[in-house]
């Protein structure tokens, strides 16, 4: 699992941080950085009511590589629960 931003490195981290402190939860898995939205643009990502920013979606891609499952949603603070996720995995 990994997750995707348009924040910088910093702000990233910063971002993880804030997480952390406010929920006491630890994100185990990398938080890229893309500032030049180039991976978000190549999944069709960008939130159409600001184009500087990614809209919520998730992938599974399996290990060749092929995209399984995903949701994308136009509103950026719309984000899956976790047991949909789980759901979708167990369901392939």
């Amino acid at each position: 699992m990994l997750s995707i931003s348009t924040d910088n490195a910093a702000q990233a981290k910063s971002a993880i941080a804030k997480v952390k402190n406010q929920r006491n939860v630890d994100i185990a898995f990398p938080l890229l950085s893309d500032a030049n939205l180039e991976t978000i643009e190549a999944y069709n990502a960008r939130d159409p009511l600001n184009r500087r920013i990614a809209r919520p979606m998730t992938y599974i891609i399996d290990e060749a590589g092929v995209i399984r499952w995903k949701f994308l949603d136009v509103r950026n603070g719309n984000r899956l629960k976790s047991d949909r996720i789980i759901a979708e995995l167990k369901g392939l």
